[in-house]
């Protein structure tokens, strides 16, 4: 599979081995300490029981690894045809992670009577981005940064809600997060820049961090 003729990503120019070396520690870092801080809270979680509250977090887990290792793969493999399979799984996983990071902010019904309309938005938008992902790679990439956009801030349609239901300091992260992906798209546009995508990779860890932390201080 090869991306569509005049597609934007094959005049990009390629990275140097210094930029993909720090890109790959980026992802590195972020697949170790989700090792440790997944392992950490789903032990915590069994211990007390909640079964509904671990499948939520074991299904945020494989959104979190399936996304950092899709893009691991992908960015670190060569301009061929296996990159450009990879590239489809890479941004059909985001969806992934996004939707796994709804599920377990809301298990616990957080947002209230919002709770299972946002689920269900947020899955069906994610199925839908992911079809779009693998049904026609490598077009309408502009557009799907916007839906990325749109599907991780769908939250706030329901702040109100959220505001009662969780308590201020996951609150703070969760929004913190949010904005930390949005400065961070400045940077994965700006593709001149050196260790533009390392910038970028790092913000979307950052990010993935202080949502994790939203999720971890959650009731």
């Amino acid at each position: 599979m090869n991306l569509p003729n005049q597609h934007p990503r094959l005049d990009k120019r390629p990275f140097s081995l210094p930029e993909l070396l720090a890109d790959g520690i980026v992802h590195a870092i972020a697949l170790v300490a989700g090792l440790l801080a997944f392992a950490i809270l789903l032990a915590k979680i069994a211990l007390v029981g909640d079964h509904a509250r671990f499948a939520s977090i074991v299904i945020y887990a494989i959104g979190f690894f399936s996304m950092f290792g899709f893009s691991l793969a992908y960015n670190m493999t060569p301009p061929s045809s296996l990159k450009w399979i990879l590239r489809r799984f890479d941004h059909a996983s985001i969806y992934l992670m996004i939707a796994g990071t709804y599920t377990a902010m809301l298990a616990t019904g957080a947002a209230g009577e919002w709770t299972h309309l946002l689920l269900t938005l947020v899955w069906v938008g994610a199925l839908g981005g992911t079809l779009l992902k693998f049904g026609l790679p490598g077009r309408l990439d502009r557009l799907s940064i916007v839906f990325f956009l749109i599907l991780g801030c769908a939250g706030l349609v329901a702040l109100g809600p959220l505001s009662q239901g969780l308590p201020p300091a996951s609150l703070y992260f969760l929004l913190a997060g949010g904005f930390t992906y949005i400065f961070g798209v400045v940077f994965y546009l700006w593709k001149n820049l050196k260790f533009q995508n390392v910038i970028w990779h790092t913000c979307v860890a950052s990010a993935a961090a202080l949502h994790f932390a939203a999720v971890a201080l959650s009731p």
